[in-house]
This record gives structure tokens, sequence and C-alpha cells, in this order.
């Protein structure tokens, strides 16, 4: 998903957030994990009142185990990238559960490359000095090019790059 925020006033900052697509919140995900547990628990309490207490160990086992599968899957696929862009600056601030690092350049020698693999899918690339940073990796192809189309949109005012070659694709 992503969220453009423009700001009005002296900063005429953008700012650009995309999210990764999780199907369900963290509170939908706990509320399910809690009635999962609650039906597992239920069943199993029938046979421990009958005096067959180790269903309930293996139950408690279960449910332990699922919500730490659950969890891990969870924090797995969430990330977050945001982009800003001010008149001389853009910034990039990835953060997933492996990485939480901070890109920064200057906005007027930035291009934005979209690479097409051989697969049909698009990488996104920040470029500039050299330097080549992806973005959206998390990010459905579509919505890549729709960050990559924004990107472009947000630079094109302060981009120095006169010919409108802000995004460069190319195939690979």
């Amino acid at each position: 998903m992503i969220r453009v925020i423009h700001a009005s006033g002296p900063s005429s900052d953008s700012v650009i957030e995309a999210f990764s697509n999780q199907s369900m919140s963290l509170d939908r995900l706990m509320a399910v994990f809690a009635l999962l547990a609650a039906v597992t628990l239920l069943v199993a309490l029938g046979p421990a009142l009958r005096g067959f207490w180790p269903i309930m160990v293996a139950a408690l086992v279960h449910v332990i185990l699922t919500g730490w599968c659950m969890r891990t899957a969870w924090r797995a696929n969430w990330a977050r990238e945001r982009v800003v862009v001010s008149a001389d600056r853009l910034t990039i601030h990835h953060q997933d559960v492996r990485h939480n690092y901070r890109q920064d350049w200057p906005a007027a020698w930035v291009r934005v490359d979209v690479d097409r693999k051989r697969s049909g899918e698009h990488c996104i690339f920040v470029s500039c000095h050299g330097q080549r940073q992806a973005i959206g990796t998390f990010l459905p192809w579509n919505e890549r090019l729709e960050l990559a189309q924004t990107l472009k949109e947000c630079l094109g005012p302060v981009s120095g790059w006169g010919d409108g070659k802000q995004i460069r694709v190319s195939q690979g």
C-alpha cells in the first residue's frame, strides 16, 4: 500500500509511505489466535476432566507453538519505507524485522531506475552519484510501478534533470 502526504506551507516536503500488504492487522491476528486457543483448550477440557490430563499438556503446547508460528509469520512480512522529498534532499528510511536503515541524497540528482527482469517483475532503484538503493522490494510489482511514478512526480519540481529523465527503464 502506498500513501502520499503533501505538506503545505514553507516546507513543501512530500512524504511517500509504502507499507507491506498484510492480510490482517495485528489486532485481528490476536483475535483469531484467541479464538483458536479457546476452542483448542475447550476441546481438551473434556478428556482432562475425565482423568486424561496429558491431553491438556498437549493442547497447551499446541497453542504455544501455534501462537509463535503466527507471530513469526506476521512479523516476517511486515515492512515499511518512508521516502521524504524536500527541496534539496531525498531521504529513504526503511524498516523491517531484520533491517532499519536510512539513506540520504541530494534530490536534484536522484534518478529512479525501473529494471524489468526476465520474469516480468519490476525492481525499483533510486540512484545518485554511482550509488544505488532498491526500494519497495516488499511490494507487489504493480505497486512498485506506482511507487516509481509517485516518486517521479514528487521529484519533478526539484530535479536537476531538465530532460524529464528521472525515471529510466531498462530490460534485464
